[in-house]
């Protein structure tokens, strides 16, 4: 489904945070000059919670830290030279920290009876985009017995604030999806596993309105018509340009 021209969440999001980045990544394919640890941590903790909810609860504690430890060794592996890690990570640290993170996902599972399908892909058209929207959502399991509910799982260096759910655009995207694949638009749930001292998961429910889905789509389209007319410029701030993966290309010059 990847091999074909496709937009995701990521690529969206990336558009709108900086579409100078969003053409390195998905123009030119230029090489990251750096990749944070912690994408490679995240990536592994959502792995070991996938197979989580596909094996149900003869998945142990040492299960998951044996296949955290396999995940995270091949992803900072493939990252290579360009894997960095804050002054105070190491892996050992990385990886003692993903089990206390994992004993507390373990203890507080809830989704066990409820599960309708792990890991189900989707590829949907949206009226006016040339391009299928497509993704993968991690868990969908029903609420109350009968109400569909998408689970998302983060890990966050912080408890979430009150809020913060119902402004993400990931929901809405997967809420748009899901709608036009199966009918109807379900509940969304974010499972944020905090990288605290003592770690803590916050289960942050949110809903989308027609409304809201309909804003998505227009912003879909408006979107690719700035990608097709290669409207890529910087968009500069700390927060976008501290770790980004594509810096000092950046300041260079732009994309070829």
């Amino acid at each position: 489904m990847d091999a074909t021209p496709h937009w995701s969440y990521s690529a969206l999001n990336t558009y709108l945070q900086c579409p100078m980045k969003y053409a390195f990544r998905y123009i030119e394919h230029a090489p990251e000059e750096r990749s944070g640890a912690c994408f490679a941590f995240g990536r592994a903790f959502h792995a070991v919670l996938s197979e989580r909810a596909i094996r149900g609860s003869e998945f142990t504690l040492d299960d998951a830290k044996e296949n955290f430890f396999a995940v995270f060794k091949a992803e900072t592996e493939a990252a290579g030279p360009a894997l960095t890690y804050k002054p105070d990570e190491t892996f050992d640290g990385c990886v003692s920290k993903a089990g206390d993170m994992l004993s507390v996902a373990l203890e507080s599972w809830q989704d066990d009876y409820t599960v309708k399908s792990v890991a189900e892909s989707f590829s949907v058209t949206i009226p006016g985009v040339e391009r299928p929207l497509i993704g993968e959502f991690d868990l969908v399991v029903e609420e109350g017995g009968k109400e569909p509910c998408i689970v998302d799982w983060k890990t966050s260096g912080s408890r979430w604030p009150a809020g913060k759910a119902d402004f993400e655009r990931q929901a809405t995207a997967y809420c748009y999806a899901y709608r036009v694949q199966h009918g109807h638009t379900p509940l969304f749930r974010y499972d944020v596993y905090t990288k605290a001292k003592v770690p803590q998961v916050g289960n942050w429910y949110t809903v989308r309105t027609e409304d809201e889905l309909t804003r998505f789509a227009e912003l879909c389209r408006q979107v690719e018509r700035c990608v097709n007319a290669e409207a890529f410029y910087r968009n500069e701030s700390q927060m976008n340009c501290g770790d980004c993966p594509y810096r000092d290309r950046c300041r260079k010059g732009g994309v070829k």
